[in-house]
């Protein structure tokens, strides 16, 4: 079950570590770990609907007994998460581009988009050549230093708060003057920072139905402690509210609270990319491999990296931020409409209603911070 959990887990983490604390600053400042919560239960809820597909539709679609508008769903639902899928890689190989030019002070947008086209095209040829067992274990390794740096980081910081807590005592920044409305419309926005734990739906090849649920709530479990813990140590030293104003990144951070750790930040966020990104691809590829017949060899490997590297070369990070957000909503209002006709009892059904009816919200009205 540990191996089935690095690409929902690798997933999550790259979605959103690097992402989620400057957007929560901006937009609830000292009662960041709030928005953590939401975001994260919502994702949960989620991925219930993602896991009672795995459980009940599955078997009823191999045994020819779904019927045929569940069915139909279904494969609206894999064809949308297929887009998803392809515009995240984008995303997340921009970010690495950025944190690296960043850290370096050179480059600009042309440097980061061939950084970032070079980086889909290396994974690309490593599923090609090798398949799912070649990115499976490029993903283990990244993600092992991920979760190695990130708590380096994190212990930084808790030791940096413990300091402050103890001496002249914790300044936590304001809470900035947004409506309730607006601050609902961002943590929309901000789905894509928790997307990854639906991609077990697509690793039947790798891994039984149990496996793959167990994977998917271990991954959604470990992800969550992760974020709160993050946002919560992070908190206190947000530039919200001082003379160093709020924060672009988690590099404006480091470089105030403890400069000798921009580095492995940035090696963190190199790896956390781009092991999300590999189980991005992993996935569209299973997913490419379950709409077609004609979705064979590397063909969804080369489909997909070539649509991932030409919204790499030519969309604005943010822009990929607001549509991969949408795109990913969109996907779970429909497992969710899904849930909802293969589920038994007043309870289930009404949850999930109220779930799908979320998603579509976030499809249609949600912004993006930044």
């Amino acid at each position: 079950m540990l191996l089935a959990t690095v690409t929902p887990l690798a997933s999550i983490l790259g979605s959103g570590l690097l992402i989620i604390v400057p957007v929560l600053e901006r937009t609830l400042g000292g009662l960041s770990v709030l928005g953590a919560v939401a975001v994260c239960a919502v994702a949960w809820v989620v991925g219930t609907a993602i896991r009672h597909c795995i459980r009940v539709v599955e078997p009823l679609e191999n045994s020819g007994d779904l019927d045929r508008t569940t069915a139909r769903l279904g494969r609206l639902g894999d064809a949308v998460i297929v887009v998803a899928y392809v515009i995240s890689v984008a995303l997340y190989l921009r970010i690495m581009a950025e944190y690296v030019t960043g850290f370096v002070g050179s480059g600009g947008t042309g440097v980061e988009k061939v950084i970032a086209c070079s980086a889909v095209a290396l994974i690309i040829g490593i599923g090609v050549t090798r398949g799912f067992a070649g990115l499976d274990l490029l993903d283990r390794v990244s993600l092992g230093a991920v979760l190695i740096l990130t708590m380096v980081l994190g212990a930084t910081l808790l030791v940096h708060d413990g300091g402050q807590l103890l001496g002249d005592g914790l300044s936590l920044p304001p809470v900035p003057d947004l409506g309730i409305g607006q601050i609902m419309l961002v943590l929309g926005g901000i789905v894509i920072t928790v997307q990854g734990f639906e991609t077990v739906r697509y690793l039947g090849d790798e891994y039984d139905a149990q496996t793959r649920i167990r994977a998917s709530r271990l991954a959604q479990g470990t992800a969550t402690v992760l974020y709160i813990a993050f946002v919560v140590v992070a908190t206190p030293v947000m530039g919200l509210g001082t003379s160093a104003g709020p924060d672009e990144t988690l590099l404006d951070i480091t470089d105030r609270v403890a400069p000798f750790l921009a580095l492995p930040l940035v090696l963190s966020a190199v790896l956390s990319q781009f092991s999300a990104a590999i189980a991005d691809t992993a996935a569209a590829d299973g997913n490419f491999r379950s709409l077609s017949s004609w979705m064979t060899g590397a063909r969804p490997y080369l489909l997909s990296g070539t649509a991932a590297i030409l919204l790499a070369a030519t969309v604005p990070t943010f822009t990929i931020v607001a549509v991969a957000s949408r795109a990913f909503a969109a996907y779970y209002a429909i497992q969710a409409l899904i849930a909802l006709r293969t589920s038994r009892g007043a309870g289930p059904r009404i949850g999930y209603g109220v779930l799908m009816a979320l998603m579509i919200a976030i499809t249609l009205l949600a912004e993006t911070a930044g």
